[in-house]
């Protein structure tokens, strides 16, 4: 008995240290330009999913809708604008969803991803989730965005340039705004 907890306490550890080890660790930025022109910056992340991808050049689309939360909070904000785009329309636009998060370490960054994996049943949605796992005021800096108190929609292209942002809730003003920068 003594044993067999023995190597099952050594198989979750090794199983354990694998999951950390393959996750990307937290996403260091270059020094941001005061003033612009603002990008979004080069980074390798993990989506919801475990896939592993380098943004901007792996963008789903020529231009993606970036949904980008710094708050528990903000998700519902996130999901109305998701219905009210209607994004999980096989139509839709190229889409990700980013909330990014002060790293909290690897053990913490591995127990907050498992947590939001287990809040999103569907697995298309879960793959273009990628946890953005860095200071959040060095992200706002390179993409030009006002703080963090509300959410950002920020339609962007492969090479990292911004075209069109909006923050905060829905308005029809900001959707259109939004979809004439994604044609």
């Amino acid at each position: 008995m003594r044993v067999t907890l023995i190597i099952l306490a050594l198989a979750l550890l090794g199983g354990l240290t694998f999951v950390l080890l393959k996750a990307p660790g937290s996403v260091t930025l270059p020094n941001a330009q005061a003033g612009g022109p603002y990008r979004f910056p080069r980074m390798q992340v993990k989506n919801l999913s475990d896939e592993i991808k380098t943004l901007p050049a792996e963008f789903p689309g020529e231009r993606t809708l970036l949904l980008i939360a710094f708050q528990r909070e903000q998700q519902d904000k996130l999901d109305d604008w998701s219905a009210r785009l209607n994004l999980r329309n096989p139509e839709a636009p190229a889409w990700l969803e980013l909330p990014v998060i002060d790293d909290p370490g690897t053990l913490l960054r591995w127990f907050v991803d498992v947590g939001m994996k287990n809040g999103i049943e569907d697995k298309s949605v879960r793959s273009r989730v990628f946890s953005v796992y860095t200071p959040r005021t060095e992200f706002i800096r390179h993409l030009g965005l006002p703080g963090t108190d509300q959410v950002h929609l920020v339609v962007v292209d492969r090479s990292g340039n911004i075209l069109r942002q909006v923050s905060g809730d829905w308005s029809a003003e900001k959707e259109q705004t939004l979809r004439k920068s994604l044609e």
